[in-house]
């Protein structure tokens, strides 16, 4: 049996349970005529002796409605083509699809923004540094990236506060910073290449070793 048979057989259940459920708890609505002070006391004799059968003929009529409600529900199921059910199947399963998807980047952007600093790399060639050089040797650059949050001092918290209260002058707030940067705390070692003119030459402290919170 097909995927979409077993999804139609759990709709149909799950509808004929629900149907089931909100008509036993739907409370019966009772209407009492207006009665004299005289007749209140035959009344209340009479309703002692008939509540028990009216109360079994009020759960009869409502099983059998519940029942021929329950059918009709099951008629309209049955009336859905092949194709209009594998249409409302597929719906459903693309809505949920899409909604896993959006959870997952959502996940996936918190995890980006909360990474610390570390170490990055990425291949580039001698002339993309920009340093002046004309070579076409590939080397692996690396560099420090990542959030300092966490390696937050006392001195950063009471420069923030400086900065925000306005208790430093304009460009001396702008030339303050008030955060630590991730930045090398160690570079490579001198890096010999060969230019384009069969030269050799040496570049300096230009690829990080460690990275920290400066």
């Amino acid at each position: 049996m097909k995927l979409w048979k077993f999804a139609a057989i759990g709709l149909i259940l799950c509808g004929a349970v629900l149907l089931q459920f909100v008509l036993k708890a739907a409370p019966s609505s009772r209407v009492r005529s207006p009665s004299s002070p005289s007749s209140s006391s035959m009344m209340d004799t009479n309703s002692s002796a008939s509540s028990g059968a009216q109360g079994r003929l009020r759960r009869a009529r409502s099983t059998d409605g519940g029942d021929s409600l329950v059918s009709e529900l099951m008629e309209v199921f049955q009336s859905f083509t092949e194709g209009e059910l594998k249409q409302v199947i597929g719906a459903l399963v693309e809505k949920k699809a899409h909604r896993d998807a959006l959870q997952s980047k959502r996940t996936k952007r918190a995890k980006k923004g909360a990474k610390p600093c570390s170490l990055r790399m990425v291949e580039v060639t001698v002339s993309q540094l920009d340093l002046g050089f004309d070579s076409d040797e590939t080397i692996a650059f690396h560099y420090c990236s990542g959030k300092c949050t966490f390696s937050r001092k006392n001195y950063d918290v009471v420069l923030a506060h400086m900065k925000k209260s306005g208790l430093l002058l304009k460009d001396q707030r702008d030339k303050a910073r008030h955060s630590p940067c991730c930045r090398p705390t160690t570079y490579e070692d001198d890096f010999l290449f060969l230019d384009n003119s069969f030269q050799y030459r040496t570049i300096r402290e230009f690829s990080a070793k460690d990275c920290g919170c400066v």
